[in-house]
């Protein structure tokens, strides 16, 4: 199984409304991608001088490193990624294998 994780810092101008479309949007991921598990959505609480200004950030659980691989030229991923990326002035990804 693998971990992704993305953290992100949204654009100030990104409205509240478009960040909760973009969650929504993720979240629905799972049940249209195979091999694609979970996918969690969260607001970064921690203090703003360890955050980088990365307010939000998601996981996902893919059944294998092939399924990750499939996910992000899959149709369903493509417009989902970039209205993640429109919204966003960064973005910090990390996957790992998990035990």
């Amino acid at each position: 199984m693998v971990r992704h994780i993305l953290l992100l810092a949204i654009r100030p101008e990104t409205s509240p409304g478009e960040i909760a479309a973009i969650r929504s949007a993720i979240t629905a991921l799972p049940d249209r991608i195979p091999g694609l598990i979970n996918a969690f959505w969260g607001v970064n609480f921690a203090a703003e001088e360890r955050r980088e200004n990365f307010t939000h950030g998601f996981t996902m659980d893919f059944e294998s490193r092939a399924a990750l691989e499939a996910y992000a030229p899959h149709p369903e991923h493509q417009p989902v990624a970039q209205r993640v990326r429109a919204a966003c002035e960064r973005i910090l990804v990390l996957d790992f294998d998990l035990p």
